[in-house]
């Protein structure tokens, strides 16, 4: 190639680079495409002012309900998830308004903010939000006022946080047992009781020394057992349960107490200090009451 052809080369790619760059600044300024909805913006400055003590959600499969009440969260009146309601807190207080991505309202399913689809997200007094689908980035969606045509870019965790179903926002831990405290567990199964006590460091069962890997996982999951979710509304624990646990301490203090009932594909689990009945698959109950040999 020669010089001349080469110099003429650069000139051209030269001239369309800044042809580009004139047309982005030019997008980037003009109050088009790439321009933030004041809005938006303001309704989101607004709820994240606070108090940041109600929320209202609704969504696909219904209406969630956050209020804080003596210091308490609950979700439509069940105990709430504490850490799912501080990430939202931190979200709101974090989530930013971006570029507007589209302004016709014939769009609007496709972002998944049409009335049959989007997530409306309102805290204390405020007006609602519409929550639609996960943007191309990480951590961004889409988002707009009802009564708004304009959809923007949020950046932040808003929609993660915010568009769960109930179960995700009850406070799913069953119990949380001082294990250093626990001096006897008692574990009852189809094939009888059997009895795990402490001397010094090392237990045993039925006069015997225990396999530490059993106790281990006893212990483990009577540390902080969170369960996988609730049994159906209206559901009742059989009289006779298929598997308990009752650990108490040195003093015969009880510090567990919990009754399973096997389902299909997983167990109902009834800790005595709580009202609700828990759901926990059949690893974890495994693991916390070994039952028989024929039941595992």
């Amino acid at each position: 190639m020669s010089k001349k052809t080469l110099r003429a080369c650069i000139y051209s790619l030269v001239a369309v680079g800044g042809l580009y760059l004139v047309v982005t600044l030019a997008r980037g300024g003009g109050g088009g495409a790439r321009s933030v909805d004041p809005g938006l913006a303001a309704a989101l400055e607004g709820i994240a002012a606070g108090p940041l003590e109600r929320f209202v959600i609704e969504g696909p499969e219904g209406t969630i309900l956050l209020e804080l009440d003596a210091g308490a969260w609950t979700a439509n009146g069940f105990e709430a998830d504490s850490s799912a309601v501080a990430r939202l807190i931190r979200a709101v207080e974090e989530t930013e308004v971006g570029a507007i991505a589209g302004t016709n309202p014939a769009n609007h399913a496709r972002f998944g903010l049409s009335a049959d689809s989007a997530w409306s997200f309102t805290a204390g007094d405020s007006s609602p939000i519409l929550l639609g689908k996960t943007g191309a980035r990480f951590r961004t969606a889409y988002a707009r006022l009802p009564d708004s045509d304009p959809v923007s870019v949020v950046e932040g965790d808003l929609r993660s946080a915010a568009a769960r179903p109930l179960v995700d926002w009850r406070d799913k831990i069953v119990v949380r047992a001082d294990t250093a405290a626990v001096a006897r567990i008692s574990v009852t199964h189809a094939g009888g009781t059997e009895v795990y006590e402490r001397q010094d460091s090392a237990w045993t069962v039925g006069g015997g020394a225990a396999e530490a890997a059993t106790v281990r996982a006893i212990l483990q999951e009577l540390a902080s057992l969170r369960a996988s979710g609730f049994a159906p509304d209206g559901s009742a624990m059989p009289e006779a349960a298929d598997r308990s646990v009752v650990a108490t301490d040195a003093d015969g203090n009880e510090l567990a107490s919990l009754a399973m009932a096997e389902q299909e594909g997983n167990f109902w689990l009834k800790s005595a200090a709580s009202p609700y009945i828990f759901e926990i698959p059949i690893f974890r109950a495994n693991r916390l009451a070994p039952g028989a040999p024929e039941e595992e």
